[in-house]
């Protein structure tokens, strides 16, 4: 009675443990449910101990623990229900994985072995104690998780995986502990075996097919935040403009006063110098928009900061976008890539010859046409590569792989080409 109750309550740990932190299902908020619930079902585990319902290997003690999480969880119970064949499983071969490892360190036969059902229990208990071993010292464990959730290609390829290995392991218990009536059971151990390898085959395929979402997943992350902060910095200078013309506006009277003196006095140069310096300050006060939308305006407004800085002619013959069917992460994708290839590629440029950067952007008939033309170092001995002219490939490389994966994605056009020391880019969304 003691080792039944004993591994009901192992039981409903490890399950526990496989719910609340591994597949991270909510539970109640409660802490006395999860201590009341498991005692109050002791009763009933002694009872199917005591009128042998359901006794086969125990299965009646994981219906139990089955029924105390049905009645702890909240919300996800058709969940629980659906991933407790792979939890059962889970759970029972890491328990016949130790019970085996243990024999073989005391070099005693399993059958001899498993004649003391304690051991059985104390190799439950394994698994647990080695996870609270790593939640003591493991911070992620204790952090609120997004829950795990199966698709149904995944919970199906799962469920017989762990049929096929529950196979093989009973089988192979059953032949050491001397049943030669499992003995017939050849077949299905071999069969079993070839479909766990196949199983084991697709995960494999499927985790590197999971895994490559995954960094293109951190990739767009990645960016999204260097876009966020590069609009966090285009609104910041828009404030510190927006200060700027409104401590211009209070010394406009004190500038049109010292504009009257000039006239009235008949200084010419005074006023012409005088209007030139006024000119010039609006100009700082200008806020340039290219295409109407923020983050990408501010991409671009970065680019233009950086092509000024390095003494680069730059011009902007676009149109605003509007509403546009191209998510603004694609569009700044495009921009960043095309812009800082021309600005770098300009400011390679050999002295002697100007260093220029000029864009185009509008769209006709719902489809946007982006046009980027810079001058570059010119080189010998360019190649043509997919019917276009790329001599300036150093300065041009990076980012035209991202480039022509986020234009495929629009079903757009991209297209490039270098002539007399001329790079030119054009893409149509």
């Amino acid at each position: 009675m003691v080792t039944w109750v004993a591994d009901y309550l192992i039981n409903f740990l490890t399950y526990y443990i496989a719910y609340r932190w591994i597949l991270s299902v909510p539970f109640r908020k409660n802490v006395l449910w999860h201590i009341c619930v498991p005692v109050a079902l002791c009763p009933v585990v002694i009872a199917l101990q005591h009128f042998q319902v359901l006794y086969y290997d125990r299965f009646g003690i994981h219906l139990v623990v089955l029924s105390a999480f049905m009645i702890l969880v909240i919300k996800s119970r058709i969940r629980v229900l659906l991933v407790f064949p792979i939890v059962f499983f889970a759970s029972g071969f890491i328990a016949i994985l130790v019970t085996y490892l243990w024999a073989f360190a005391a070099n005693m036969p399993y059958s001899e072995f498993m004649e003391s059902s304690w051991r059985g229990v104390v190799a439950e208990c394994v698994f647990p104690a080695l996870f609270f071993i790593f939640f003591l010292f493991d911070k992620r464990l204790r952090e609120e998780r997004e829950p795990v959730t199966f698709s149904i290609p995944q919970y199906m390829l799962a469920l017989l995986g762990s049929v096929c290995l529950f196979v093989i392991i009973g089988v192979s218990q059953g032949m050491m502990k001397g049943e030669a009536e499992l003995l017939e059971w050849n077949d299905a151990f071999s069969v079993s075996l070839v479909i766990v390898g196949i199983v084991f085959v697709a995960l494999v395929l499927w985790q590197s097919g999971i895994e490559k979402k995954a960094i293109r997943y951190k990739m767009e992350n990645d960016y999204y935040q260097m876009c966020l902060k590069r609009q966090e910095t285009h609104i910041r200078e828009i404030v510190e403009n927006d200060q700027k013309i409104r401590r211009f506006r209070h010394d406009v009277s004190a500038h049109l006063t010292a504009l009257e003196q000039c006239i009235q006095t008949n200084d010419m140069e005074q006023l012409k110098s005088y209007v030139e310096r006024m000119r010039a300050e609006t100009r700082k006060l200008e806020i340039q928009k290219f295409t109407g939308i923020g983050v990408v305006d501010a991409i671009i407004s970065e680019w233009y900061q950086k092509a000024n800085a390095g003494n680069i002619q730059w011009k902007w013959d676009g149109g605003l976008l509007g509403d546009t069917d191209i998510e603004a992460f694609d569009l700044c994708v495009i921009f960043s890539n095309l812009l800082s290839n021309a600005v770098e590629a300009a400011e390679q440029v050999e002295e002697g010859r100007e260093r220029k950067i000029s864009i185009s952007c509008g769209s006709f008939r719902e489809r946007i046409c982006i046009r980027v033309s810079n001058t570059c170092r010119i080189s010998e001995g360019s190649k043509k590569r997919h019917g276009t002219t790329k001599s300036d490939f150093q300065n041009h490389g990076f980012g035209l792989m991202n480039i022509r994966n986020t234009v495929a994605k629009a079903n757009g056009e991209f297209t490039i080409q270098e002539e007399n020391g001329i790079f030119t880019a054009e893409i149509v969304l």
